[in-house]
């Protein structure tokens, strides 16, 4: 292990953005994690866990404290020893996301696969509980493995005390002192297509397509709604899809009746789709300050040019937040940490 100095954390972040590190470590044990955290504590440093920096934006002054980033790796499949259709995955925090769900799908095992990606790493993916093309992670965890940063104790959590909601989850209200160490999802070896989001029923049909079709399907969704990252820097969708009640989404209806709308599998309220209203509603497809715009392809997505500055980001999501809020009556929150 290797406490850095001034080290700068746009490359380590898919916005290309972002200021020096006081001091910068990757831990790859748990014993790395807890001498990176008595470092912190002896030297009154403020702590940022990083993993993939795929959903975080990072001020152009940086980090004034330790950024630990997590790489615990380890993958493995076993035995549920209740129900014999399925198994356990296993991930470390560190993996990559994307890269478990690829295992999961050439295991054949079902219950990922619409998460596919999605870029970031498995503990990040917890804490955010994403979600994509009619599913969520909560709906598939079984447990977490934390570090309690600040009682020193490690314990495994079960889903419900997870807290999960949509694209929240417990360990966004208090995310330094509780770390993410491990994840286990169950997964079922029998055939269970989710191809009613839009998107993919209007490939699929009345198809019911196996694993390998429906990660090729998302795979090649998203490449065409969110920019080469060699080109331009982004945090995917940057802003959360509003959840409404039934009376306000009505309303709404009211005034853009092919508007669509969705319920959510985290919550009782109905979700409206943001991009539709930035785009058919609002027209700010396309909407710029300084080196930073919103995306034309998809209007949640914040898409920055090499050298932005994260100021730029920032004016442009508090820009369109001001819209949203003065023409819909809608208040639109950020899903991208924004530090």
């Amino acid at each position: 292990m290797q406490i850095e100095e001034n080290v700068s954390l746009a490359p380590y972040t898919t916005f290309g953005i972002g200021g020096p590190a006081r001091y910068f470590v990757r831990v790859t044990s748990i014993e790395e994690l807890q001498k990176s955290l008595d470092f912190a504590r002896d030297k009154k440093l403020a702590i940022l866990l990083l993993g993939g920096g795929s959903n975080m934006l990072v001020p152009d002054a940086g980090w004034d404290g330790l950024v630990i980033k997590v790489e615990l790796r380890g993958l493995k499949f076993e035995d549920d020893e209740r129900d014999a259709s399925k198994k356990i995955l296993v991930a470390g925090a560190g993996e990559l996301w994307d890269t478990v769900v690829a295992q999961a799908v050439e295991q054949n095992l079902w219950g990922l696969e619409n998460l596919s990606g999605i870029p970031g790493t498995v503990g990040g993916a917890v804490v955010q509980n994403i979600g994509a093309y009619g599913a969520a992670l909560s709906q598939t965890l079984l447990w977490t493995e934390v570090l309690d940063t600040a009682a020193g104790e490690i314990t495994k959590m079960s889903n419900a005390k997870c807290a999960f909601g949509y694209r929240e989850s417990f360990f966004k209200h208090d995310a330094e002192r509780h770390v993410v160490l491990r994840a286990a999802f169950v997964l079922s070896s029998t055939r269970k297509p989710n191809v009613s989001y839009k998107d993919l029923a209007m490939r699929f049909g009345d198809a019911k397509p196996g694993l390998s079709a429906i990660r090729a399907a998302i795979l090649d969704i998203r490449a065409g709604k969110f920019p080469d990252l060699t080109v331009e820097g982004t945090a995917g969708s940057f802003f959360k899809n509003p959840i409404v009640l039934v009376q306000e989404a009505e309303e709404l209806k009211v005034r853009y009746p092919d508007m669509p709308l969705f319920d959510m599998p985290e919550t009782s309220g109905v979700k409206v789709p943001l991009a539709w209203l930035l785009d058919r509603a609002l027209n700010l497809k396309g909407t710029t300050v300084g080196g930073a715009r919103l995306f034309e392809k998809q209007p949640l997505v914040i898409v920055a040019k090499k050298n932005t500055p994260g100021s730029d980001v920032r004016m442009l999501a508090q820009k369109i937040k001001k819209e949203v809020q003065e023409k819909l009556h809608i208040e639109i929150e950020a899903e991208v940490k924004i530090i």
